[in-house]
């Protein structure tokens, strides 16, 4: 055989190899997205869904909104797959002192098998926290923002809150 024929076959074997451990590095720091099921006597209720929020000064430090949410049921309500609308506005769950890890953009951060739970007649809050400054200078003007979040109530699987409000300097 020729040696560039078996240089060529070595590295291409080589490269193929880096690229199966470069790909499975990814893989096995992805978790499973939690699984939530339909629970009867699991009921969300949500204090208000949207907020207008007015103006949010571009260095004003970040914007923290709050939508208090309650189960009004009688059996355990699980909140599971919280994601936000874009990189700049992080959520969390929050109970008493607990809060959970922080929540990014769908498809942009990595998949999380969290799951929280509130206790039937308990409240928690879903926290919006927007940095006004993470999309740099030209970042200003109208602005809408979104949480989503999964449930085991089977009357509302699927919550999305919001806030809007205009970035300004």
């Amino acid at each position: 055989m020729d040696k560039k024929f078996i240089i060529f076959i070595i590295i291409l074997t080589l490269g193929i190899i880096g690229l199966a451990i470069f790909v499975s590095g990814f893989s096995s720091t992805t978790t499973t997205k939690a699984t939530v099921s339909k629970t009867a006597g699991a009921k969300i209720s949500v204090d208000h869904s949207s907020k207008k929020v007015g103006n949010i000064p571009y260095g004003g430090g970040n914007l923290i909104h709050v939508f208090p949410i309650k189960n009004a049921g009688t059996k355990d309500l699980e909140i599971a797959n919280i994601a936000t609308s874009c990189m700049c506005t992080k959520a969390y769950l929050k109970q008493g002192d607990n809060k959970s890890e922080g929540f990014g953009m769908k498809g942009m951060s990595a998949s999380s098998s969290w799951k929280g739970i509130v206790k039937p007649g308990q409240t928690a809050e879903i926290i919006a926290d927007f940095d006004p400054t993470y999309h740099g200078p030209q970042g200003t003007g109208p602005v809408t923002r979104m949480v989503s979040f999964e449930t085991n109530d089977p009357d509302n699987p699927y919550v999305e809150v919001s806030f809007e409000g205009e970035v300004v300097k």
